[in-house]
This record gives C-alpha cells, sequence and structure tokens, in this order.
C-alpha cells in the first residue's frame, strides 16, 4: 500500500451515505456511514504507551486520516477512546457492537494460532462418564477440563482488537503484536471454527468493504488523480 492509500476514502464513505438504498446495505444499520472523529497525534501516542507498542501504519493512518471508528465492513468499526481504566476499543455510536477491548489485552503477545493444536488436543481429551468409577469422580475431571478449556478459549483473544462485528456472534479481528501484526483475522468460534486469518490487511480488508458497496449500489469512484 502507497502512502496515499486513505487518499478520498472518507469523502467516497459519506457520498454513499446519502445515496439512495445506502439503507439496504448489510451492516448499514449498525453504523449509519459515520465516522468517529479521527484521533490527533497526542491521543495516537498515548493509546500507544497504553499498547506497550506502535499500531500497525495501515489502521494508524486510518485513526489519523479518515475517521476513529464507525463506518465499515458488516456492522462498522470499534472506537479506541480513554477512559477512567485507560484506552480501550468500544462501540461508542454503533448498534451492533463487538465486545470490547482494553490496550493492555491488545497488547499481549498474539498466540491463537499456536494455541489451535493445544485446544484441538484438549478437546480430544474431554473426560467422558464411562471412563470414571464415580459421578463424583467425573464431574471433578470435568470441571478441571472445562476451566482450561476456557482458559485457550479466551487466551486466543489476546494481542489483537476486536474490530467489528459481523453477526451471530462472528467478529473481526484486528492483530496488534506478533509476526501477523497488521492482519485482519475473524472469529469463528460461533460454528466451532477457530480465529482464522482473512487473508488480507487491514486497509486491502477496509478498501474491499468499499468497494463492494460503491458496486452494489452503482456508484462510481472518483478518478484518481495524480
Amino acid at each position: 500500500m502507497s502512502d496515499d492509500t486513505w487518499a478520498g476514502v472518507r469523502e467516497r464513505v459519506l457520498r454513499i451515505a446519502g445515496h439512495p438504498g445506502a439503507d439496504k446495505v448489510f451492516g448499514a444499520r449498525g453504523h449509519g456511514f459515520r465516522f468517529a472523529p479521527v484521533l490527533d497525534e497526542e491521543q495516537l501516542r498515548a493509546l500507544e504507551a497504553d499498547l506497550g507498542i506502535g499500531l500497525p501504519a495501515q489502521y494508524r493512518s486510518f485513526l489519523l486520516h479518515v475517521g476513529g471508528g464507525g463506518a465499515g465492513p458488516d456492522y462498522g468499526l470499534m472506537t479506541p477512546v480513554l477512559g477512567d481504566d485507560g484506552w480501550q476499543w468500544t462501540g461508542i455510536g454503533l448498534t451492533y457492537p463487538a465486545q470490547p477491548t482494553t490496550a493492555e489485552f491488545a497488547g499481549r503477545p498474539f498466540v491463537a494460532e499456536a494455541l489451535q493444536n493445544e485446544i484441538a488436543a484438549l478437546d480430544a481429551q474431554e473426560p467422558q462418564r464411562d471412563a470414571h468409577a464415580t459421578e463424583d469422580e467425573f464431574l471433578h475431571a470435568h470441571a478441571a477440563w472445562d476451566a482450561r478449556y476456557e482458559e485457550l478459549y479466551d487466551a486466543q483473544e489476546a494481542g489483537a482488537v476486536f474490530l467489528g462485528e459481523q453477526g451471530c456472534g462472528y467478529a473481526s479481528l484486528l492483530v496488534m503484536t506478533g509476526p501477523h501484526r497488521g492482519a485482519m483475522w475473524e472469529d469463528l468460534r460461533p460454528a466451532d471454527g477457530g480465529i482464522e486469518p482473512t487473508g488480507h490487511g487491514f486497509a486491502r480488508w477496509y478498501r474491499n468493504w468499499l468497494e463492494r458497496t460503491e458496486q452494489q449500489l452503482g456508484v462510481t469512484p472518483p478518478a484518481r488523480t495524480g
């Protein structure tokens, strides 16, 4: 992606907001093609201080030049805001927000990929009643197994931001740390899947949505100059 990745993007999204049929676009009732205010450099640096690492470049530039959240794929983008307990991504302005993410949690190591084999192995080891002499032994073993499963299940979320709600419990995540930093992943756990890569960075993921929306509504994007 070049330095002008976001040139004209905000204007294109706002133009869609007034187009006939915009309310029929999937997710539009969640964000209304409205943006949260952009963040300034001072706010970005404060957010990065809580995060413990610099924001992925494409996303940082978006926050600075396009919007802090709001209009975007599915039901819209979560917005980083400063609260009493530090920075966190919240669903301000969204009808159907994703779960909030604190900057501290997003700055932890991203281990979803590494945990998948461990979770699969644990799943195959679920205690069975006929393998235990008494009901109490079975319940005790299953409670311990269930606690470990929940621990690993939740640990998959560390190192990423729940950036948007897709519907039915599915979510889009932006990875903040590790070798996948800046990549978009999807939480497919409601369908018994895992947290999986989309194959796109933030900018391509966002621009794909914008281009699909323009095509759906028959909106011709302005010609790029230069």
